[in-house]
C-alpha cells in the first residue's frame, strides 16, 4: 500500500499543476508532430520506405492529437503521451534499420529520463510497461524490426532489466518533483489563507495628519496594534521612529514639500515612503489629500496595509519559478551545476568572511557569482551581485558588511531549498555515459590488458571535456537567446580528453566571462549581420585539444572583432600603458576596461576578463588573442600537460584520478 502511495498521486489537481501539464503536453504534440520529417528521413537512408514512415506516424499521433483537443484530464493525457512516446522509438528502431539500429535504442532512454517533467511516476511506468511489451512482442514475430542481429530473449531481458533500473530511478525523480516543485502551490496557498483570515481580524490602519505631520485622536485599532499609544499631538514620523527611523526622516522630509505647495499636491504626496517594516511585518502606506471647501488641501489621509502575505506569496512563487529553472540545469548537467555550488560556496564565504585582496578583487568575485548564478538559473543571487557591483561602482568602496551578509543569506536560502529538493548525496555517485559503458565493455570482451581496463574505469572519476563543452554550450545558446541574438551556431571539438574536476572548477567557472563576452560585445545583432554580409545569427566554435606537449581550450567567433581603439581610449583614460600590441593585450584584463556602455547582468563591468586571466596563469598558462576587424576573435588557452589532463596515451591517470 505504501508503494501504490508513493507512485499514486493525490486526486486534487490544482490550478498550478493542471496549467503546467496543459503547456507540457501541448509542447510534447508539437515535439511528436516535428518527428515525421524526421522519421521519414530516417526511413529513406534506411531504405525502409520514407511513405510508410509518414502513414505510420500520422497515424499513430492521431491518437494523442485527439486526446490533446477532446480530453480535459491533463494527467491522463500525459499517461497517453508516456505510451506514445515508446511507440515512437519502436517506429524510429523500425524505420532505422540497418548498421545504427541498435543506436536508435537511444530514443527510448532519453524520452524515458525527460518524461520526468511530467512529475507523475504512473507516467513513467506506462512507458516502461510499453517499451517493454513492444520489444517482447515485436521480437517474437518481427525480430529484424528490434535487433540488426539475431538476438536471443536474453538480449530482450538485459533492455528491459536496464529499463526496470531507469524506471526506478525516474520515479523518484518525478514523485520528488511533484511534492517539492509542483507541491509547492499548496504549501504557498495554505500559508496564504492563515495569513488572510488574521489580516481580516486586524484590518487596515487609517489615520489622518495635519500638514505639520500632526495625527488625529481618531484612529483605527490597528495602528495603535502596530506601534503602540500615542503621546498627545504626536507628529506620525515621531510615532513611527523607534520602528523605523529612515522611514521617518523620510516622512518628515516629504511633508515638508506637501506644506511648502511648491510642487503640485500629487507629486508632492507621491514622494512621501511607500512601504515599512515592523518586525517581520510588512506595512505598505497609501495617501489621499482630504480637501476643504476651497479646494485647498488641509489634512492627508494615511492607510496603512499590512501586505506581509502578499510579499511572502510573491517571494514563494518566485523562488518556485527559481527552483524550477535550476533544476532544468541540474537535469541537463548534474555535474556541472555541481562543481558551481561547490565554487560559489567558497566565493561566498571569501567574501563573507572579508578574504580578498583589495576592492577589484571583492568586484571580480562578485561578478563571477553574478555571472555564473544568471547562467544556472539563480536570478535572486544575481540580482544581488549586481546591486553590489552597481554599489562598488557608484561609491568606490566595499558594501556594507549588512549589505555582504544579505547575499550570503539569499545563497544559503537557495542551498537548503536545494537540498530539501534534492538531497545531500547527489555528489556520492560516479556517473558514465553509454560510450564509457560501451567502451569498457569492448575492451572486456577483447580480453585488453587489465592495466589499460584499470585506466579506461580510474578516466570516469574524472570530467569529459566532451560534457563540459556541451554543458557550456547549452548556457550560451540561453544567453545568446535573452540578449536576443538568435540562434547562435555554435559548435564543440572536446577531441575525447579528461579534466580533474577540483583542479579545473575554478577555471571553468571564470571561463564563462570569455563565452559571455563573445556573445554580448562580439556576436552583432542579425540586422548588423545581413548588412556587413555575414549569414545567420553568428557562430561560435569550442575546442579542446593536445598540441605540442600543451593542453589547449580555444575559443573562436566570427563577430565584429576586439575594439582595439575603444580598447586604446579606455587603457588612456586609466592612466595604463597604451602604446603598442602587448600594452593592449595587457590593458584588455585589466579590471575596469570595457567598450560597453552600460553594463548589464551578463557583462559591462570589465571584471570577468581579469578573472580568466589569474585562473590561467595559477595553472601556468598563457593566453594569445587573434582577432580581425570585422571577422571574429579567438581566444586561446595554453597549458603544460599535467596529471590533471588525461587522454588516451597519457599515462598519468593513476594519479590524476
Amino acid at each position: 500500500m505504501s508503494i501504490k502511495k508513493y507512485l499514486v498521486l493525490p486526486d486534487e489537481v490544482t490550478d498550478f499543476e493542471h496549467n503546467y501539464l496543459k503547456k507540457l503536453n501541448k509542447v510534447a504534440l508539437y515535439f511528436f508532430f516535428a518527428h515525421i520529417p524526421v522519421f521519414m528521413l530516417v526511413a529513406w537512408a534506411a531504405d525502409t520506405g520514407p511513405l510508410s514512415a509518414l502513414l505510420l506516424t500520422g497515424a499513430l499521433l492521431t491518437g494523442p492529437a485527439i486526446a490533446q483537443f477532446s480530453m480535459e484530464n491533463e494527467r491522463l493525457k500525459s499517461m497517453i503521451y508516456g505510451f506514445t512516446s515508446m511507440c515512437m522509438g519502436g517506429l524510429l528502431v523500425h524505420f532505422g534499420q540497418g548498421p545504427v539500429q541498435i543506436e536508435m535504442h537511444f530514443y527510448f532512454f532519453a524520452l524515458l529520463a525527460m518524461l520526468c517533467a511530467y512529475a507523475n511516476p504512473a507516467v513513467n511506468i506506462v512507458a516502461a510497461v510499453t517499451v517493454a511489451l513492444h520489444h517482447l512482442i515485436v521480437w517474437y514475430y518481427l525480430p529484424s524490426s528490434v535487433f540488426n542481429y539475431d538476438a536471443s530473449v536474453w538480449v530482450v531481458l538485459v533492455h528491459a532489466a536496464f529499463v526496470v533500473l531507469e524506471t526506478v530511478a525516474t520515479c523518484y525523480i518525478s514523485r520528488r518533483f511533484f511534492d517539492d516543485v509542483i507541491g509547492l502551490e499548496k504549501i504557498v496557498q495554505e500559508r496564504t489563507r492563515e495569513v488572510h483570515m488574521i489580516l481580516n481580524n486586524i484590518g487596515q490602519g487609517f489615520l489622518t495628519v495635519d500638514l505639520f505631520g500632526v495625527m488625529s485622536e481618531e484612529r483605527s485599532s490597528a495602528v495603535s496594534g502596530w506601534f503602540g499609544q500615542s503621546q498627545e499631538h504626536q507628529t506620525f514620523s515621531d510615532y513611527i521612529r523607534p520602528v523605523d527611523a529612515t522611514v521617518a526622516e523620510y516622512f518628515e522630509l516629504g511633508m515638508e514639500s506637501v506644506q511648502e505647495g511648491i510642487l503640485p499636491t500629487e507629486v508632492a504626496i507621491n514622494q512621501l515612503p511607500k512601504r515599512l517594516v515592523s518586525g517581520t511585518t510588512i506595512l505598505e502606506l497609501s495617501y489621499r489629500p482630504v480637501e476643504n471647501a476651497e479646494n485647498t488641501i488641509e489634512r492627508v489621509l494615511i492607510i496603512i496595509t499590512d501586505i506581509t502575505s502578499q510579499v511572502e506569496r510573491e517571494h514563494a512563487e518566485a523562488q518556485q519559478k527559481q527552483l524550477m529553472d535550476v533544476f532544468g540545469h541540474i537535469m541537463r548537467d548534474k555535474l556541472g551545476f555541481l562543481e558551481f555550488l561547490s565554487e560559489t560556496d567558497h566565493l561566498v564565504d571569501a567574501v563573507l568572511a572579508n578574504q580578498y585582496e583589495n576592492l577589484p578583487h571583492l568586484k571580480r568575485i562578485i561578478h563571477t557569482i553574478k555571472g555564473n548564478a544568471g547562467l544556472f538559473g539563480m536570478a535572486s543571487v544575481s540580482s544581488l551581485c549586481h546591486s553590489l557591483e552597481d554599489k562598488i561602482v557608484s561609491e568606490g568602496a566595499a558594501p556594507e558588511e549588512f549589505e555582504l551578509k544579505n547575499l550570503g543569506d539569499e545563497w544559503n536560502a537557495v542551498r537548503d531549498n536545494l537540498d530539501n529538493l534534492l538531497g545531500k548525496q547527489m555528489d556520492k555517485n560516479i556517473e558514465i555515459n553509454d560510450e564509457d559503458y560501451e567502451a569498457v565493455l569492448r575492451a572486456l570482451l577483447d580480453k585488453e590488458k587489465p592495466e589499460k581496463i584499470a585506466k579506461m574505469v580510474q578516466s570516469w572519476k574524472l570530467e569529459s571535456t566532451k560534457h563540459r563543452l556541451e554543458f557550456i554550450k547549452q548556457q550560451t545558446e540561453g544567453l545568446a537567446q535573452r540578449l536576443g541574438k538568435g540562434n547562435i551556431s555554435i559548435q564543440t571539438r572536446p577531441h575525447n580528453l579528461r579534466l580533474k574536476n577540483e583542479d579545473w572548477a575554478p577555471f571553468w567557472s571564470s571561463f564563462v566571462h570569455i563565452l559571455r563576452n563573445a556573445v554580448d560585445h562580439g556576436i552583432e545583432p542579425e540586422d548588423e549581420r545581413v548588412e556587413s554580409g555575414k549569414e545567420g545569427a553568428g557562430q561560435i566554435q569550442i575546442e579542446t585539444y593536445v598540441e605540442n606537449n600543451e593542453f589547449v581550450i580555444a575559443v573562436e567567433d566570427d563577430g565584429r572583432g576586439i575594439n582595439w581603439e575603444g580598447i586604446e581610449a579606455m587603457a588612456e583614460k586609466s592612466n595604463l600603458p597604451h602604446d603598442n600590441e602587448e600594452d593592449l593585450f595587457n590593458a584588455i584584463f585589466h579590471d575596469g576596461i570595457t567598450t560597453k556602455a552600460t553594463p548589464t547582468q551578463f557583462s559591462g563591468r570589465g571584471v570577468g576578463m581579469g578573472a580568466v586571466r589569474s585562473e590561467c596563469e595559477k595553472r601556468g598558462g598563457k593566453i594569445e588573442i587573434l582577432s580581425q576587424h570585422g571577422k571574429g576573435t579567438k581566444f586561446s588557452f595554453r597549458f603544460p600537460i599535467n596529471q590533471s589532463v588525461y587522454y588516451p596515451g597519457n599515462d598519468t591517470i593513476a594519479n590524476a584520478a
